[in-house]
């Protein structure tokens, strides 16, 4: 499933929390993951949110949408600081509510 989330989830995401489409609160546990980090809770079904940071698009991904989605951004994954080359770099975070994770991928060029 693919849900763009709302302008007030764009802002919220920058103040370290974010409501998901599931009611869940998430709050930012940590800025930089690895890709196997990721694998990891993905393949525990944590849903993923990609953070367009240029074009202001906030998408929540679950399931094979989620995975599908990381599978095409997975080799652009980096923990450095993004070069700026023309493509989409991309680092991972991962947020926690109360009772599951989500992977929350910022993409920038």
């Amino acid at each position: 499933m693919q849900v763009e989330l709302f302008v007030q989830q764009w802002k919220a995401v920058t103040s370290g929390s974010l409501e998901g489409p599931d009611g869940r609160c998430y709050q930012r546990r940590s800025t930089r993951l690895r890709r196997r980090q990721v694998d990891d809770l993905l393949s525990a079904g944590a849903p993923l949110v990609l953070y367009w940071f240029g074009g202001q698009q906030l998408d929540w991904l679950d399931g094979e949408d989620a995975v599908g989605a990381w599978q095409t951004a997975r080799r652009r994954l980096t923990t450095a600081v993004p070069r700026p080359d023309g493509d989409v770099i991309w680092t991972a975070g991962e947020w926690a509510s109360d009772d599951g994770s989500l992977v929350l991928l910022t993409g920038e060029c």
